[in-house]
């Protein structure tokens, strides 16, 4: 089940009473366990776009907003196995957030924290052409150019002047 806030971060003083409207917890099974997506707006990424000069760390807020939401499921007796934490700007407006919450049978209890979800998208295509290199399954040149249209697509650029147009 997929849920949508709008005008809501994960450093919002009454994002338990957002969530709980929001979320009808009734409608989960109390005898399963799930486990949760978060996607949030993240304002770092906003500001800085994504260049090598963005920090991509992991916050304190990013800890209280998902130990938060877990105490939220727990009172409501639902219990949460994994919890992903995506940040985002492409995907999502300023100051919304996808909140999914999908059944699982994993027991393992673990948070994962990406504070920009493109990124780590980026270096999983990233890896499959190395790999396609290294197997010589694809030339240097056909490497060279879907990485090209890796950062492109993901707006990581070397050299930012190079992409900028002139009027």
């Amino acid at each position: 089940m997929d849920y949508k806030l709008y005008n809501t971060d994960i450093n919002d003083i009454n994002i338990e009473e957002k969530i709980n409207k929001k979320i009808d917890f009734k409608l989960l099974e109390k005898d399963k366990k799930y486990d949760i997506d978060v996607e949030f707006y993240n304002m770092d990424l906003a500001e800085n776009m994504l260049s090598e000069d963005v920090s991509y760390e992991i916050k304190k807020e990013h800890y209280r907003f998902i130990r938060t939401v877990r105490s939220i499921f727990e009172k409501n007796d639902i219990k949460i196995s994994k919890f992903n934490l995506m940040g985002s700007i492409e995907s999502l407006n300023e100051n919304e957030m996808i909140i999914t919450v999908l059944k699982t049978n994993d027991s393992k209890k673990e948070n994962v924290i990406w504070p920009c979800k493109e990124i780590f998208i980026f270096e999983d295509h990233k890896n499959k052409l190395d790999t396609l290199l290294y197997s010589n399954i694809i030339s240097e040149n056909d490497y060279e150019y879907n990485l090209e249209n890796l950062k492109e697509e993901f707006s990581i650029y070397d050299n930012e002047e190079e992409h900028r147009y002139l009027n």
